[in-house]
């Protein structure tokens, strides 16, 4: 009997749409988590022209709408549902508009996108309403260097109902993992003009020991100027600036959508960076870049720090290595720890070594391209685990 109703969950699995995708989104860190849900969602959707992921659909659901807006100004905040480039968005707090429409046409594969959880709507029809047919919630976590990403990708979980079976997926920088978003990358290096100019974009501390550096390696090395990106750390950025005299050209950018954003990134020479969707974008980019990783208590911060330095390791010579790891390390120290005379210098050091580092960031970057793109990796799993092939 055990069996047979196993195999009844599995037909009516079956029966439904296996690319019939239901991503969740929790807006928590400003932009990050919703611009790597939108590279996702637009990805996967991107894969419906290859025939084994012909019918694709997407269902988006995000609690805030606004910030959405920010990366794509086509998304209306006040709407609880809409179609955009051939998604369907849905307003995660309208309870009673939500159930409704997926009552009547319950999830078969859900992303659960970084620890978000799930609106109480989506509760009710998974648990409390029982679906028919059995529903798989893949866990798409946050990006990591560190061992547990490969240890932790493809684990099965346990839910409350034998219908809603759940398994991790890990993004992560090596090909025991599920790789990164390739997205547009490859076309956009080919066209790729790089042009003497920085790309800053960070969390909020004192930047005085960065602006005093570019100030002394602007005068000495032609570059032409300095954006400046929305979010938390441009205005401490431009009070050092101001508080420092500098007289090197910044011009601070509006919001821009996703598609301006790479393509300005690209045509930069160096980038300073943060969170995890600049951090993928720069790593796949082969630019020199330095990462500002998102503060933690007890400093971990430092351990995820640490362990993407070791993966950058193999592709530099020891020197080389030891300038790009001192720098990142004053990023991600706390100002109080720091000597800003010794980081104003590593941060030079950086800057004038730039053109002996490219080398190692474009193997870095074609490295992590070689590891196949995470859209395509999640979508061959989503196959893999949903559709019972005939034996």
């Amino acid at each position: 009997m055990a069996r047979r109703n196993e195999q009844s969950l599995q037909s009516d699995s079956i029966m439904k749409n296996p690319f019939d995708i239901t991503i969740l989104c929790k807006v928590v860190d400003n932009f990050g988590d919703i611009g790597v849900v939108y590279r996702l969602a637009k990805s996967i959707l991107n894969l419906s022209q290859n025939p084994q992921f012909a019918k694709t659909k997407i269902r988006l659901i995000v609690d805030d709408l606004t910030a959405f807006n920010k990366i794509n100004d086509k998304i209306d905040d006040k709407k609880s549902f809409q179609c955009v480039n051939g998604m369907e968005i849905y307003d995660w707090n309208d309870f009673d508009f939500c159930y409704n429409e997926f009552t009547k046409n319950p999830p078969v594969v859900i992303l659960e996108c970084f620890q978000c959880g799930r609106p109480d709507w989506l509760e009710k029809i998974l648990f409390d309403d029982k679906v028919r047919h059995i529903v798989n919630i893949i866990m798409i976590d946050y990006l990591t260097a560190e061992d547990y990403a490969e240890t932790f990708h493809c684990l099965q979980s346990l839910t409350r109902s034998a219908r809603v079976q759940k398994v991790n997926f890990m993004p992560g920088f090596t090909e025991k993992t599920g790789g990164l978003i390739l997205d547009n990358m490859e076309n956009l290096l080919q066209k790729k003009v790089e042009k003497k100019q920085i790309l800053f974009f960070s969390y909020d501390r004192d930047w005085s020991f960065l602006t005093s550096a570019l100030e002394r390696f602007y005068n000495e090395n032609g570059f032409k100027k300095l954006f400046v990106a929305q979010g938390k750390g441009k205005e401490s950025f431009c009070k050092a600036y101001k508080d420092e005299k500098c007289n090197f050209f910044v011009e601070e950018l509006p919001f821009i959508n996703q598609e301006e954003w790479d393509a300005l990134l690209v045509d930069c020479s160096i980038l300073f960076i943060r969170g995890e969707e600049s951090l993928s974008r720069a790593a796949l980019s082969g630019i020199p870049f330095v990462w500002h990783a998102y503060p933690q208590s007890d400093e971990y911060q430092l351990v995820k720090v640490n362990a993407l330095l070791e993966k950058l390791r193999p592709f530099f010579s020891e020197s080389d290595f030891e300038i790009i790891k001192k720098v990142w390390i004053d990023f991600n120290s706390p100002d109080s720890e720091l000597d800003k005379v010794q980081t104003q210098q590593n941060v030079l050091e950086f800057l004038k070594n730039v053109e002996n580092l490219k080398d190692g960031f474009e193997k870095f970057g074609q490295n992590l391209r070689k590891n196949g793109d995470l859209a395509f990796n999640l979508m061959t799993f989503i196959k893999q685990i949903v559709i019972i092939e005939d034996n």
